[in-house]
This record gives C-alpha cells, sequence and structure tokens, in this order.
C-alpha cells in the first residue's frame, strides 16, 4: 500500500490544530505519514501537536522560526517519505475518507483534485458547496482544460488534492517564499505543466473553515490589483514558455485574468473600512490601467462579456454594486440548497 504523506504548516493555530491534526489521523486509509510544521508560533500550538505526536507514531512535529506558509510547506516536501502528498491547512480539517476516496483515483492520473465546502469559523453551521465546472461525477481531464481550471477557485488551493511526490522531487518544484499571495496558485501552475492528465471529484474531501475578511477571497490585500498583475505575468510566462496549448485554450485562459480583475473591484467595493470615496478612487486606478482595458476587450471580442456588461465597467463601483446584489442573492440560494 503507498504511503500517504499529510503537510500542515501551523502558525499561532492553538484554536483550530487540534481538530485539524484529528480530522488527518482520523482517516480511513491507514498508511500515513502526518508532518506538522510550527512555523515559530508563539502560544500552544507546538505543544498541542507534540501531545499528539506523543501518542500516533505517524505524526512528525518540526518546529522552525518564523518564515511563513510557502517555507513551511517546502520543509514538509523535504521531509516527505510518501508516494503521494496531500496539504492540509491548520485550520481546516479532511473529511473521514477523504485519502481513501482521492487514492481510489490515482491509478492512471498526475493529479487527484478532490472537492470541497465552506464553513464560517464560529458561525451557525452555515455550508457553502463550492461548485466544480463540470457536470460529471468523476472527470477525467487534459491539458487543454488549463483555461478552465483556472477560473475554478479550486485550482487556487493545493489543499485537498492529490500531488505524485515524485513530480515535486524529479522537477525540483517548490513554493515561492517570497510571495505572500497567490502562491498556491502559481505552485499548481507549475505541478500543472508535468502533469500528462488529471482527475478531479465532485464528492467533497475538505472543509474550508474560514473566517470573514481573513481568508481565501473575502479580504482585501493592500496593492492587490499591483499584486494581481503580477500573477498574470507569471501565468503568462508559464503559458508562453511551458505549456503547450493550442491558440484556442490561450484565447480561453482570458476569462481567468478578467474575473480576477473583476474580484479585485468587487472587494474594493466590499471594503467598508473605507471612505466612498476612496473606494471609487481605488477602483478607477483598476478600470483605467491598460491591463484592464485590455483584458475587457478581449473578453468583449470573444463574445463571453455582455455589452451591458462592459458600459458598465467604465464605471466599475457601480458595476461591482450591482454584482454584490446578484453575489448576495446566489450566496442565500447556496445555503438554502445546502
Amino acid at each position: 500500500m503507498e504511503k500517504v504523506t499529510i503537510i500542515i504548516p501551523a502558525y499561532n493555530a492553538e484554536g483550530t490544530i487540534e481538530k485539524c491534526i484529528r480530522s488527518a489521523c482520523g482517516q480511513t486509509y491507514p498508511e500515513l505519514e502526518i508532518i506538522v510544521i510550527n512555523d515559530g508560533s508563539s502560544d500552544r500550538t507546538e505543544e498541542i501537536c507534540r501531545c499528539f505526536g506523543e501518542k500516533d507514531s505517524r505524526l512528525i512535529v518540526r518546529t522552525t522560526e518564523n518564515r511563513g506558509v510557502s517555507a513551511a510547506r517546502n520543509l514538509g516536501l523535504e521531509l516527505a517519505s510518501g508516494t503521494w502528498i496531500v496539504f492540509l491547512d491548520a485550520d481546516d480539517i479532511l473529511l473521514e475518507d477523504a485519502v481513501k476516496e482521492l487514492m481510489k483515483y490515482r491509478t492512471g492520473t498526475d493529479w487527484v483534485i478532490g472537492n470541497y465546502y465552506m464553513s464560517e469559523q464560529g458561525g451557525k453551521g452555515t455550508i457553502m458547496r463550492h461548485a466544480q465546472y463540470f457536470t460529471e461525477a468523476v472527470h477525467r481531464g487534459m491539458k487543454s482544460e488549463l483555461p478552465e481550471l483556472c477560473c475554478s477557485r479550486n485550482f487556487h488551493c493545493v489543499w485537498g488534492k492529490l500531488f505524485k511526490a515524485k513530480l515535486i522531487s524529479e522537477y525540483g518544484l517548490y513554493f515561492h517564499e517570497d510571495k505572500s499571495y497567490g502562491e498556491d496558485l502559481l505552485f499548481n501552475m507549475d505541478y500543472f505543466s508535468f502533469v500528462r492528465n488529471f482527475t478531479i471529484l465532485r464528492k467533497e474531501v475538505y472543509g474550508y473553515c474560514y473566517t470573514y475578511g481573513k481568508g481565501l477571497g473575502t479580504r482585501l490585500i493592500d496593492n492587490e490589483w499591483e499584486i494581481q498583475k503580477d500573477i498574470f505575468r507569471e501565468m503568462e510566462y508559464r503559458i508562453n514558455n511551458v505549456y503547450r496549448i493550442d491558440e484556442t485554450a490561450y484565447e480561453r485562459i482570458n476569462h481567468f485574468y478578467f474575473s480576477q480583475a473583476v474580484s479585485v473591484i468587487q472587494r474594493i467595493a466590499g471594503e467598508k473600512r473605507l471612505e466612498r470615496l476612496e473606494r471609487k478612487r481605488r477602483i478607477q486606478t483598476v478600470t483605467d490601467s491598460w491591463e484592464f482595458r485590455e483584458i475587457v476587450q478581449r473578453e468583449a471580442a470573444s463574445g463571453r462579456l455582455h455589452p451591458l456588461d462592459r458600459i458598465l465597467l467604465r464605471h466599475g463601483f457601480l458595476y461591482s454594486k450591482i454584482h454584490e446584489f446578484y453575489a448576495a442573492h446566489k450566496l442565500r440560494r447556496n445555503q438554502e440548497e445546502a
């Protein structure tokens, strides 16, 4: 039976790490190695982890100075002895059969991507289901589907997926320690360049537990538009120098850039800590940039952008408010279905 290494980076996670480790140790797949990298925590994180390590020999705890989540994951990769790698964040959980379910589809594929749900920390148990971009229960994907993968929120995270350790070591893949935003996406892009094919499951294997204003897509980062443009440049470099995708796929990748740009506008518009005039000024900085205008123009030329949306995007603040209404309606509908 092939060994699976679960890598957990942890920093000041005393409030969530116990639940996280229990979910890892409680997996129904038996051949596990669980590596917790305590990234210089100043709370009881290390104490809690070592307490679990004394009871479960599969758990390895390493403490380092605080260097960030990317450095912690890189150290975890160096220590890993498993054939396959699964990443788990210290404030999240793996569902009981997660590893078993992922391993079920490992034959003949280089990457197995599980689904996830979102729940707010300290909330009232509200769960939001993530919708994959296909309809099958199990989707066998090819390289040409990179544009659709990029537009899926699932592709922006490394957790809840099965990575082949041999590919990571053979090609020297690592997390960019100089980046504090988008590092998961870039790691996935690098890994995907060596993947022959991949498998995506509609079944949930991961519980993403967020705190509003701090987690995935819920907070505004200072200078975010500049950061997003840097990510776009990084992706363009990979697409032009590493990937071999046809012109149709290359044209579709623009929708990822468009989605990210619109997300920046929406996060600025929703940032209540900023004065209204400051929000409008920041949005205009985005919509007036040549990069944004070019992205919108390509999206319109593809036929994916409604003419009314293109007009509204010239007034980004108004556009964001209209879409905020529809997003709230969609969220309520998803919660009712859950």
